[in-house]
């Protein structure tokens, strides 16, 4: 049978009977297919033509698919219309004499082509787009079979050593159930290039150790295949395994090779958990008491009774209000105590273990009455007002099963897209204007999720008295009041229906954006219903690709320092896990166990993986994604300034931005920087705000994980050196140095308490002799410990967690 007969046979294959749809034999690659000997035949438009064009560069964004074409032709950003592309393509074919288009004598470089040479005259290429353009372009949208996934061949591929190559082979299932080798329509990238590098025809090298993802791209769709190159091999993994974490993760050391370091020590251990876990040094008792303990399960013990002291929550609470945007220029007046509504709603959430799926939807589904009439509505808010008078907190507003705060500071698109970011960890901002490049988010799918989101409004129900809401008095009473009974409500105009009742409606008025879940069907809403209970229903569902994925990414990413996705905020087809059984096995356990958050911290902190020493060895000395060690990670900045306050008994007045007609007193005593809720800080003293910057607190004003920063600057390094604040808390007459200098008089002793308070470990014994002789050198035994105390905050291993 010729190559003819046999591409012609499985067109026919494809239907046997009446509309009886079966799977046809592949197709031949396109480079066979059109070569000189090949069959040919008539290509399609979405599935042959679109795709070559993208595959030669043609409708990236530094061509013709740029915002204002290339001379005169344009094309949608990495093929996102294909109406509009064939249009334009159209335009540039002339039908009296198909041979003299532009569409093939500038790729040719017949005639100047500013994008240079794409292609050779007589190449397959030039063939496929001449035979298209010979049978008439034809284009029929909507019944060209749209592609189902992408198959790359090999999905893994381990390469032994520099230089040894494989060959990518990429397979599109459509949706007639025919299958095609799309390989030289493909387009292909390494995501690091240092350990694999990929050709335009998928041919892959291997560099040096390591592991990468060779993403490809084709139609729309995205996919990759994990490339992996060992340290070593040959060499036996010996690794206890404590749950299935280090199962999946040792599983993973021995393809590459990789030994993982000793375990940690328990000092070492106890100091890192801690935190990780509260954001709290360990006092120098509970070191002594930990370093005593000779219980073999002392550490899942010391895990749960973290995990139920109030630092928990309290430190939790502001890492939520990080994702959820607990803005305090944003939150509505008094903005500076509304954002402690916000995060001592959190708190007693997280207190409480509430399941993660029930706090999310009381912040996607929130509703200012909770179901109730105004009256007991107006009672409650009047409750939070005589609470935050004075204060700062409110437990009838922690009390609430909602927080309707996120409403009154996010709408629309804001709303939509800070839920995509913290709670799918999907950033679609891409897609707002034009096809993500490297996901298979367009701007249909960004239109229909926000239009969740469209229905909800803020504004003074009907049904509130106008005396209520409009008092006399000052403007700044009356604004309190107006936000106290503005009403979250959802449907067409918001607020303002009639009773204020909410009535519901899939979108805005007039409004033809459907429903649509992200990647998913378009839905409608029954009479009445509130559209954001659908997109929670979805969030929550346990085969839900985002939901529990994200949380626990974001978990993993915090206790090990680098995610199974990195960045964490990007889960995409192009960013594919570096772990995915670990990834897939901690989302279906989370999910199995309920949501239960402190379940999932709990299996995270058990595993030997995330008790692993620092201290590289010599095979795993550059390992960054694969866990065979811990990562030195810069304390978070709210982390550091407890720490120092807690080393030295300084603490934080914690002044707040003075509002012109509100003034804000200073936060109540005792309050931690873990526990701080506003994002903008003030006052007289100035702080808090100078060292949180410095230590890069976030302000919560973007939507990405890199608001917060994790870098060590040259600036944090004069602030621990130079900076007389902390010079002050070092030397204060009634600091815990002078109270130590009272209560202990042995010089070893003290030099001992202050190791303990700042690095959570005893000095060596040379780091003893050393200590105890400065003392002895200095002017005098108060100046001597202050500077050995200054120097103890100034070690890398007091403000790096190890």
């Amino acid at each position: 049978m010729t190559n003819k007969m046999v591409w012609l046979a499985a067109c026919v294959a494809v239907f046997v009977g009446a509309n009886q749809l079966v799977a046809a034999d592949p197709v031949s690659p396109a480079p066979e297919r059109w070569a000189t000997d090949g069959e040919g035949g008539v290509p399609e438009f979405t599935r042959h033509v679109q795709p070559l064009l993208g595959r030669m560069g043609c409708n990236n964004r530094g061509c013709h698919g740029s915002f204002q074409g290339q001379g005169g032709f344009r094309l949608s950003l990495f093929g996102s219309d294909p109406k509009m592309d064939f249009e334009a393509i159209k335009a540039r074919i002339d039908a009296k004499k198909p041979a003299k288009s532009s569409l093939l004598l500038k790729p040719t470089r017949e005639v100047a082509h500013k994008g240079g040479k794409r292609f050779e005259t007589g190449s397959w290429q030039d063939r496929m787009l001449r035979e298209w353009i010979a049978a008439g372009t034809p284009y029929a949208p909507g019944r060209e079979a749209a592609i189902e996934r992408l198959e790359v061949i090999p999905a893994q591929a381990v390469l032994a050593k520099r230089g040894e190559t494989v060959q990518i082979k990429v397979v599109a299932h459509f949706a007639d159930k025919s299958k095609e080798d799309v390989t030289g329509l493909t387009q292909f990238a390494s995501n690091d290039e240092a350990v694999a590098r990929v050709t335009d025809a998928g041919l892959v090298t291997a560099g040096g150790s390591g592991d990468t993802a060779v993403v490809v791209t084709f139609g729309g769709s995205v996919n990759s295949a994990h490339m992996l190159v060992p340290y070593a091999t040959g060499r036996p993994l010996d690794f206890p395994a404590s749950n299935k974490i280090d199962e999946l993760v040792a599983a993973k050391w021995g393809r590459l090779g990789l030994q993982p370091s000793e375990l940690s020590g328990d000092a070492e251990f106890l100091r890192r958990v801690s935190l990780d876990l509260i954001g709290t040094l360990p006092t120098p008792d509970e070191v002594r008491k930990f370093l005593a303990d000779k219980d073999a399960k002392k550490r899942a013990k010391k895990i749960d009774e973290l995990l139920d002291r109030p630092e928990y929550a309290t430190y939790w609470a502001t890492k939520f209000s990080d994702l959820t945007g607990n803005d305090s220029a944003g939150t509505p007046p008094p903005a500076a105590k509304t954002s402690w509504l916000w995060h001592g709603w959190l708190r007693d959430k997280l207190a409480a273990n509430l399941p993660y799926d029930d706090l999310v939807a009381g912040i996607v589904t929130a509703t200012t009455r909770e179901g109730r009439p105004v009256d007991d509505a107006a009672k409650e808010y009047k409750q939070i007002a005589d609470d935050i008078k004075d204060g700062f907190d409110s437990p009838a507003y922690a009390r609430r099963k909602t927080n309707d705060l996120f409403w009154k500071t996010y709408k629309g698109e804001k709303a939509a897209l800070r839920v995509s970011y913290a709670f799918l960890g999907v950033r679609l901002e891409c897609a707002q204007c034009h096809k993500h490049p490297y996901d298979h988010w367009t701007q249909d799918d960004f239109r229909g999720y926000t239009a969740f989101f469209d229905s909800v409004a803020v504004g003074v129900p009907d049904d509130v008295p106008k005396d209520v809401v409009l008092p006399p008095g000052g403007d700044q009473r009356k604004r309190e009041l107006v936000y106290r009974y503005s009403e979250v409500s959802v449907g067409p105009g918001g607020a303002g229906n009639k009773g204020g009742k909410g009535v519901v409606g899939t979108t805005k008025p007039g409004a033809t954006v459907k429903l649509r879940l992200p990647g998913g069907a378009e839905l409608t809403p029954k009479v009445g219903q509130d559209p954001r209970t659908l997109l929670m229903d979805w969030m929550r569902a346990a085969d839900n690709p985002f939901f529990a994925r994200a949380l626990v990414n974001r978990l993993w990413n915090h206790y090990l320092g680098v995610g199974l996705i990195e960045p964490a905020d990007e889960i995409s087809a192009a960013n594919p896990p570096t772990n995915p059984e670990l990834l897939d096995w901690l989302a279906q356990d989370f999910v199995t166990h309920k949501f239960d958050l402190k379940h999932l911290h709990r299996t995270i902190l058990n595993s030997r993986v995330y008790q692993l020493s620092w201290r590289p060895n010599d095979n795993n000395r550059v390992d960054e994604r694969n866990y065979s060690h811990a990562r030195l990670r810069r304390l978070p900045a709210e982390v550091v300034v407890d720490a120092i306050n807690q080393a030295t008994g300084g603490r934080e007045p914690a002044y707040l931005w003075k509002a012109k007609t509100y003034t804000l007193k200073i936060a109540p005593e005792g309050t931690r920087t873990i526990g701080l809720a506003p994002t903008r800080f003030g006052g007289t003293t100035g702080a808090s705000g100078y060292a949180l910057e410095v230590f890069g607190r976030p302000l919560r004003a973007e939507t990405c994980d890199g608001e917060r920063s994790r870098d060590v600057t040259l600036t944090q390094v004069l602030y621990l050196m130079n900076d007389s604040e902390v010079q002050a808390k070092i030397a204060a007459p009634d600091g815990r140095l002078a109270k130590l200098l009272k209560e202990i008089k042995g010089d070893e002793r003290l030099v001992e308490e202050l190791y303990l308070g700042t690095v959570s470990r005893l000095p060596t014994e040379k780091e003893l002799k050393k200590a105890v002789d400065y003392v002895a050198r200095a002017a005098d035994r108060k100046t001597g410990f202050e500077d050995l105390l200054w120097s103890l905050l100034n070690v890398r291993e007091f403000v790096l967690n190890h």
